[in-house]
């Protein structure tokens, strides 16, 4: 229902000892953890894994009452010598994706890093297999008269929504489930797992999350990476259609400013704005394979929304993007073979709805000012704000939390923290991570040309293991090829290669 999901972890008994500088020498990963962690395996990864579930007060501000049981992995040390006594642990974004369904990609990409730390990873307390708050909520063609997008849809929305919040009350109290008790869940976790300090890695979402860590526990903290920083001090809600409009205009201007994209696709901003017109007055019923059964299929329906969620989706990614105005191309010619593919309903969503909403709900909309939203309603090629107006509805039925006094003021640190941005991330372009790194004392601010929001590739995620492995910046080369010469639009098959190529 809501376009924007498209886009955006009391008293504990602690078994381990006191934290020396490093692990014991010539100790096994699993005997380091013992009575804690245990060997297991895990999809997609043939190394060692360690697993855990370390149950933590659901409400830290109460004696007694129901607790959260926190699914923690270690990804140990790979190297000889003896891992070093702080680990380095990931922030999912989303808000809040859970971290173990990263495993196998920190398992390629860190190798040198592992080879002295430990990984750990902690779904966030609602999220994976740590109490996740799910809502089985109805998609438009299961619901009669659904496709229209209009009341009707809404109304079974919201009220599966009701229901659900009804029945995870009998689990959980979603008004506990903000980020400010995910971090004191997290130090639950390096306390019970017998680390000194952490160094942190936070993705979108995650990045806020590490900073509120930061704030509420800062002696824990070795250095920090933020990548795609959300901004604390201010909302970002009101400007992402806002955003994702200018970056299809940039990129829009970046084609017609090539020669072979401009003849490809001429006036790609006029043909764009007549087939929203289009699918706004006559949807296209798109016959789509179902995610849990391939025989059987279903209707969906295609119109102005799907298409803006599924522009703002690909403009997350800046390679991804120079796919849009073939896609444009193609659709504005009836040709909707390539989102049939994408609009398979029923598979599993990775961010539980109701955690989702534990979160904007608490933090997010009740700070927005009358000029936020006139803002985020304002006219534009990609919609006035309709998907705020779905969160504000979701919210009124699912209630928000309470955060801590200060929690939306700026976040200090001496710890080394490197900002790390793309040129072209519309959901949290580079000016986000300079407001932040206004705060931090030790703060190294990277703008990584022609990326976006969602690409994490070798020369990024090279520049982020070097950091965290030194805990400081080094001022590498970042020597990638993308730097240096323009991404390339995608063009028809038929169409002749470029010049040198």
């Amino acid at each position: 229902m809501n376009i924007r999901s498209t886009l955006l972890a009391g008293t504990l008994v602690i078994s381990a000892g006191a934290c020396a500088d490093r692990a014991s020498v010539g100790v096994p990963a699993v005997d380091r953890f013992a009575g804690r962690l245990e060997a297991c395996s895990w999809p997609g990864y043939e190394g060692d894994v360690l697993c855990g579930t370390l149950h933590v007060p659901e409400d830290r501000s109460a004696t007694g009452g129901r607790t959260v049981g926190l699914r923690v992995l270690v990804l140990p040390a790979t190297g000889e010598q003896k891992a070093i006594a702080d680990a380095v642990t990931f922030l999912a974004g989303g808000g809040v994706a859970p971290a173990t369904r990263y495993l196998p990609f920190f398992a390629r990409t860190l190798g040198r890093l592992r080879r002295s730390r430990d990984i750990v990873l902690v779904d966030q307390r609602g999220t994976g297999a740590s109490n996740p708050l799910r809502c089985e909520l109805p998609e438009p063609h299961q619901v009669e008269g659904g496709e229209s997008r209009g009341d009707v849809f809404r109304v079974a929305y919201l009220e599966a929504l009701g229901r659900c919040r009804e029945e995870i009350e009998g689990v959980a109290d979603p008004t506990l489930y903000t980020t400010s008790h995910a971090a004191d869940d997290l130090d639950a976790v390096r306390e019970w797992l017998g680390y000194e300090r952490l160094s942190l890695w936070g993705a979108s979402y995650g990045t806020k999350a590490a900073r509120v860590y930061m704030r509420r526990h800062p002696t824990r903290v070795r250095a920090a990476v933020l990548h795609g920083v959300v901004p604390i001090t201010f909302s970002m809600w009101p400007d992402l259609f806002p955003a994702a409009d200018s970056a299809l205009g940039a990129l829009f201007a970046l084609c017609e400013a090539d020669v072979v994209c401009a003849e490809t696709y001429p006036d790609l901003d006029a043909l764009f704005v007549d087939l929203m017109a289009r699918l706004e007055s006559d949807p296209v019923r798109l016959r789509v394979p179902l995610a849990d059964s391939e025989p059987d299929s279903v209707f969906v329906r295609f119109d102005h929304r799907s298409l803006v969620g599924l522009v703002v989706a690909t403009l997350r990614s800046s390679r991804a993007a120079r796919g849009l105005p073939l896609l444009i191309d193609r659709l504005s010619h009836g040709d909707f073979t390539y989102v049939a593919g994408m609009l398979r309903p029923g598979g599993p969503q990775p961010i539980p709805r109701g955690v989702y909403l534990s979160i904007t709900c608490a933090e997010e909309l009740p700070r927005l000012t009358a000029e936020d939203r006139a803002r985020a309603h304002g006219s534009a090629r990609l919609g006035a704000g309709e998907w705020l107006d779905d969160e504000d509805r979701e919210c009124a039925v699912w209630g928000a939390g309470a955060v801590p006094i200060g929690f939306w003021d700026p976040v200090g640190s001496d710890a080394p923290v490197l900002l790390v941005t793309g040129s072209e991330d519309y959901i949290t372009p580079p000016a986000y991570a300079e407001s932040v790194a206004a705060s931090l004392s030790a703060a190294t601010l990277r703008v990584v040309p022609q990326r976006g929001h969602d690409d994490i590739d070798p020369c990024v995620s090279a520049l982020i293991e070097e950091f965290l492995i030194q805990g400081h910046d080094t001022d590498p080369d970042l020597a990638c090829p993308e730097d240096r010469d323009p991404l390339p639009f995608e063009l028809p098959p038929s169409s002749p290669p470029r010049t040198g190529e």
